[in-house]
């Protein structure tokens, strides 16, 4: 049977199908919806909070449909423009996805120029939830703000939206914002509420974020270390400029090296303390080993050809207003109203022929390093592998060989490519090395993060935790990069003398910070290589005693040059400084230049020096979180903080200068002798304390209100504040008979009734 004929004969029982089905669609739908949202029952407590306050689905629509509200307002878009307070709960009650990188880079200068006691590893745990969703932190805050008895009258609240709206809605008035509201089923009183209670949270983390209170004394303290500041003439003698034989310093015995080794064969070096006041340390820090492939964007300038006229031109014409410029109205009066002018081609071209030039460039050399990690990432076709879960076994095994490929690419493309291994490099190496200390990779948001940083991130080594706002952590024999000058992020000015450079490098080898197996124990420190004239490998060997042996011999030599330092004195009191440094540089300084052009060893230098304060070490921490040279940095912070102590020490309380000039001091961490010829304190009387006392108390305090705010919100501390516990965790049980004692659920009277559409937790 035909299927034509099939329908002429069963045409009653297909239309009797359509019909029901159309019915469905208009119907069904619905009814089934709504038979769904029925099974929710909006009065079931899903959760508790404090005493045993209940959390119902109704609540939690109650709450959404508060921030809906808030919302329609663009209070999300206000708060964004206050303070630090502000932004993190705008982007807490608004916001589930990651955080917009404009924002995280408005969040890192703020913090950076307003010096917020703020480390990027609390801002990213700020967006790290244990429980989601913004309804529930919303509801948690406000009944915290209003046990602690914050409210805001409405007809303050009125004041505040009354000259907020025309700022929000383009000159909208208060009058007519709200009516279009009360048209959509809101009304004035709910939504005075719901942006008072806003305002009562904010009110409120403001308070108990500037609770502890800052005192006079304290900021009399911080005053006088961060206001004080010493003036300083000296003479430095370091004593490795007198390790000489000819003045008495010999070699140690190997008694001696291997007792001072065993001594302190377990510390870093500069750290001193006061048992080990010379800072004296042989502790081998993390280090890595890495192999790199890279390009010089000089050598990819050579093959690339500058733009024609035709792409200078049609680049203008596309990005004309990136050519404007300010000028005034009236050429021949420079105080007229300024107009926007459009520069002309010819005023441009040469710009935007370098501009696109430097493009092809980077396109170039980007490319170039493209095909490098292709050629050498593990080959994974025909099998089942997947990239992310080889091990770092497997990725050894499986990784192309930099060598191979950078001839195959320096053939392909007729340019020199650099590869090579470097060797065992601590995190100061690399940030001292002129390549890798200027290499970056672009974390989340194009934000540059340090490669040193990314390196010694490695699950090998565990010295830094990257964030969800930078790079993602790489494994041994994994390609890293593309790496490149930071310069070339910002197309800024390169400093002088230095080579602009791409790269993707590898770690080959991590080993974490240990004692040297032994005094004997030597390894190779060379960098990146890009001379291919220059053998690096031979001049960069690090041994452990030869090390040893250096320390030993400045020691000795710190007798000498404390007798110098006197010696100097002397002549410069009888004669003059001048003379006695002339005398000096020829006695002792020619052979203590590293060249003959060098200038003189011994200068009087001028310091003006401000004593450390714990608070502003504090803050060097925080900057260089995530660094894995921090530690390295905060100690030499540590040595220039004791060292300005030391001069002080050399002043009286009740005087401005020292008792007797010249003067001789040593200062051991450094290993030198300072020859002082003047010194002078300039105190901070109670007149000019008076005069910042005040600004510098709300400066503290309003420091200390925004440095708290990422602990204030944070989504796991409010859930812990609150005590905010889930029926399903075992803590507590949705019982169905009431206990007379028991407490309400949290839509007290003066809770927002709005209407409760948005969905709540099953």
């Amino acid at each position: 049977m035909s299927l034509v004929k099939w329908f002429r004969r069963n045409n009653k029982k297909v239309m009797a199908v359509v019909v029901i089905v159309i019915m469905f669609g208009f119907v069904g739908g619905s009814y089934l919806s709504q038979l769904g949202r029925a099974r929710i029952n909006p009065r079931r407590t899903w959760a508790y909070f404090l005493d045993n306050n209940k959390i119902t689905n109704s609540n939690m629509r109650s709450a959404q449909e508060e921030l809906s509200l808030l919302k329609s307002l663009q209070i999300d878009r206000l708060l964004l423009g206050w303070d630090i307070q502000g932004i993190l709960l705008s982007e807490l009650l608004f916001t589930e996805q990651r955080p917009q990188p404009a924002l995280i880079n408005h969040l890192r200068r703020t913090i950076s120029t307003s010096q917020y006691r703020i480390g990027i590893e609390e801002i990213a745990d700020f967006y790290e939830r244990s429980v989601p969703g913004n309804a529930l932190y919303w509801l948690l805050l406000k009944n915290e703000a209003r046990r602690a008895g914050i409210r805001i009258p409405d007809e303050d609240v009125r004041r505040v939206l009354e000259g907020m709206i025309p700022k929000l809605f383009e000159g909208m008035t208060y009058s007519r914002r709200i009516g279009q509201m009360i048209n959509a089923g809101v009304t004035e009183k709910q939504v005075l509420t719901t942006f008072g209670d806003l305002l009562s949270v904010l009110e409120y983390a403001h308070l108990v974020c500037s609770n502890e209170a800052v005192t006079t004394r304290q900021i009399m303290h911080t005053a006088l270390q961060e206001e004080e500041i010493i003036d300083v003439e000296f003479v430095r003698f370091d004593a490795e400029l007198f390790n000489r034989a000819e003045l008495g310093v010999r070699e140690p015995n190997d008694e001696r090296i291997t007792e001072h080794f065993d001594k302190y064969k377990g510390l870093y070096s500069h750290t001193a303390a006061e048992d080990n006041p010379y800072a004296f340390g042989y502790k081998l820090p993390d280090r890595v080993r890495l192999e790199y492939i890279a390009v010089k964007l000089d050598d990819i300038s050579t093959i690339i050809t500058e733009p024609t006229y035709t792409e200078t031109e049609e680049y203008y014409r596309r990005n004309k207003e990136l050519f404007t410029e300010q000028v005034p109205s009236d050429p021949n009066d420079p105080n007229s109203p300024l107009t926007q002018r459009t520069r002309s081609y010819a005023e441009v071209v040469d710009t935007i022929t370098e501009l696109l030039l430097r493009k092809k460039i980077d396109s170039k050399a980007e490319r170039i390093l493209q095909d490098a990690k292709t050629l050498t990432e593990p080959n994974l076709a025909g099998t089942d592998l997947k990239l992310e879960e080889l091990t770092a076994e497997q990725l050894e095994e499986m990784a192309g060989d930099y060598k191979i490929a950078a001839e195959q690419l320096s053939k392909k493309h007729n340019v020199k490519i650099y590869t090579g291994q470097t060797g065992l490099l601590n995190p100061i190496d690399m940030q001292t090395d002129v390549h890798f200390s200027r290499l970056s990779i672009p974390g989340y948001g194009y934000y540059p993060v340090s490669l040193t940083q990314v390196i010694f991130a490695i699950d090998q080594l565990g010295v830094v935790k990257l964030n969800l706002f930078d790079a993602p952590k790489p494994r041994m024999y994994e390609n890293i990069g593309h790496a490149r000058d930071p310069f070339g992020f910002y197309r800024g000015p390169l400093p002088e003398d230095s080579e602009e450079i791409m790269a993707i490098v590898r770690v080959t080898e991590a080993i974490k910070a240990s004692q040297p197996q032994s005094i004997d124990e030597t390894f190779g420190t060379h960098a990146m290589n890009l001379d291919p004239n220059e053998d690096a490998d031979s001049n960069n060997i690090y041994s452990v005693r030869e090390k040893v042996v250096e320390d030993l011999k400045k020691l000795a030599a710190m007798d000498v040059a404390n007798a110098k330092a006197k010696e100097f004195i002397e002549l410069a009191t009888k004669d003059d400084w001048q003379s006695a440094l002339d005398k000096f540089n020829e006695l002792y300084g020619q052979e203590a230049k590293q060249e003959p052009n060098d200038p003189n060893v011994f200068i009087i230098e001028n310091s003006t020096l401000r004593r450390t304060s714990s608070l502003q070490l504090a803050m060097l921490a925080l900057q260089n979180q995530g660094d894995p040279a921090a530690q390295f940095i905060l100690n030499e912070a540590k040595l220039n903080r004791e060292f300005t102590d030391e001069l002080y020490s050399l002043v009286p309380p009740d005087s401005n200068t020292a008792e007797t000039l010249p003067l001789v001091m040593k200062f051991k961490p450094a290993m030198s002798v300072f020859c002082i010829k003047a010194l002078s304190v300039k105190r901070l009387w109670k007149e000019d304390f008076d005069q910042i006392k005040v600004m510098r108390l709300y400066r503290e305090s309003h420091i200390q209100s925004q440095s708290l705010a990422p602990i204030h919100f944070n989504a796991d501390n409010i859930l812990k504040r609150m005590k905010f516990r889930t029926v399903d965790d075992g803590t507590v049980s949705d019982k169905k008979t009431e206990d007379v004692n028991a407490p309400q659920d949290v839509n007290t009277p003066q809770d927002v009734n709005t209407p409760q559409n948005p969905e709540a937790p099953a």
